[in-house]
């Protein structure tokens, strides 16, 4: 079998709650999808987003949580946006609550302008400005 295209990236969080909250106002994400399923240590939550206009089937960004089991250190996954202006989206994710990990770089060979925040939880995020020009 051959993968016909990107689906999604899904991180596991202690508090879905205010992980939403972050990605809801650090990057306008829109929640498209509530998931509740399980019960006991089975439990789970999951948080659907997209980039608001997304096309249907364009690639989600899931935030899955089993709140009656322990929640591995963020760590296991870097997800990534491209933003307009790299700027104005660190600024708006740091008043949210993110913290700068790796400054704002730029990266001319490739075109790209980029910084690393953390999440609120931890969680590494990529942000990615295509370099006008």
């Amino acid at each position: 079998m051959t993968a016909k295209a990107f689906s999604l990236a899904k991180i596991q969080v202690a508090d879905i709650d205010a992980a939403e909250r972050f990605y809801v106002e650090a990057l306008s994400l829109e929640v498209v999808g509530r998931v509740t399923q399980g019960e006991g240590e089975s439990l789970m939550f999951e948080r659907i987003m997209s980039v608001p206009g997304s096309e249907h089937g364009a690639p989600n960004f899931i935030l899955i949580s089993f709140p009656n089991s322990p929640c591995p250190p963020p760590g296991e996954a870097t997800i990534g946006f491209r933003v307009d202006a790299l700027e104005p989206a660190i600024e708006k994710a740091i008043a949210a609550g993110a913290s700068i990990d790796v400054p704002a770089t730029d990266l001319p060979q490739y075109g790209l302008r980029l910084a690393f925040i953390l999440d609120p939880q931890g969680h590494r995020v990529e942000l990615l400005q295509i370099a006008k020009g």
